[in-house]
């Protein structure tokens, strides 16, 4: 079973939670068994309300034998194949990611690198990362039951600029956090259920004052209402309604001054093809919205887009290989 990458920060539980996209399981499966090596986006602009015949070349993707995508290839508009970011992956065996590179334009600068150690059981211990001028490890520990125990980031020669102790007490972990000279940085408690659902994260500062704190509540595993509060001060909350297949439905989310909306909302057809979304930009006035269309394959053929905050429509069209 692939190891569930463990994120450093750790502050950003609250966009992990959240990070699966709708339908990128389903889609995973189709790739695997219509054996798709590479996919290609091209991308059509409409004129008089229909999409220009001739588009450009967004991105190509390709995909190993198990789904898993080796590398994105992404090209400049307005400049036939001219390379503006290309984005490769490695994995072990076990479908581990073990090596990250992101390079700009055609010469292969390298912006970032991330390399990726794993223990004969699948957790992670190291990782080297290079942001394109500067190296770090970080190194990871775990205690006797397989619970992470502490982080260590450190540059090349091993000097220390932060290091995260985690402390378990029944559902109850909290990361103490320090920097090279064990200096107190702040804290993060995390509070789970007995089914191992995070139910409540809290960032502190060094003063001991609460800077960020988020509420989540799960039915079995789904989580079904995230809220966060910065300073004590309400930011927003978000519920999410899903089928009985775990399929997400709708986002509904509620700002400050009590304004309530639905901000997402997402149709699958009978074989589980996310077929619409819908979204809110930064104005609820107006939805933006992709609507996708397949074969009876499943492979995505087409995906007619509207950005509401542009009045701008677009379809994508897409080429493949095959294995």
């Amino acid at each position: 079973m692939k190891q569930i990458a463990l994120i450093t920060g750790f502050i950003l539980i609250a966009n992990i939670l959240s990070a699966q996209v709708p339908g990128e399981l389903k889609w995973k499966e189709n790739i695997i068994k219509n054996h798709i090596h590479t996919q290609t986006q091209w991308n059509h602009k409409y004129e008089k309300g229909k999409p220009k015949k001739d588009g450009y070349k967004n991105f190509s993707k390709t995909y190993d034998h198990n789904g898993n995508i080796i590398e994105e290839i992404y090209y400049q508009s307005g400049k036939p194949g001219s390379i503006d970011q290309k984005l490769s992956y490695k994995y072990d065996n076990k479908e581990n990611k073990v090596e990250y590179i992101n390079t700009k334009g055609a010469e292969g600068k390298v912006l970032f690198k991330q390399n990726i150690t794993y223990d004969n059981s699948g957790k992670k211990i190291r990782e080297e990362r290079y942001n394109g001028s500067d190296y770090e490890i970080i190194k990871y520990s775990y205690d006797t039951k397989n619970r992470i125990s502490e982080i260590v980031r450190t540059d090349l020669e091993g000097k220390i600029a932060q290091k995260r102790i985690f402390e378990y007490s029944n559902n109850i972990s909290t990361i103490h956090i320090t920097d090279g000279n064990n200096i107190n940085l702040g804290k993060i408690v995390n509070k789970y259920d007995n089914n191992q659902n995070i139910i409540e994260t809290t960032e502190y500062e060094v003063d001991g004052k609460i800077k960020e704190h988020y509420f989540y509540k799960f039915q079995n595993k789904l989580m079904v209402e995230k809220s966060k509060y910065i300073f004590d001060n309400f930011n927003y909350k978000e519920t999410y309604k899903h089928d009985d297949k775990g399929n997400l439905l709708e986002i509904t989310r509620e700002q400050p001054l009590g304004n309530i909306f639905i901000n997402n909302t997402y149709i699958y057809d009978s074989n589980g093809n996310i077929i619409e979304e819908k979204w809110y930009d930064d104005d609820p006035t107006e939805y933006s919205k992709k609507s996708y269309y397949y074969n009876s394959k499943g492979i995505l053929e087409k995906v007619d887009v509207y950005y509401a905050a542009y009045k701008y429509k677009m379809q994508y069209r897409y080429e493949y290989k095959f294995y």
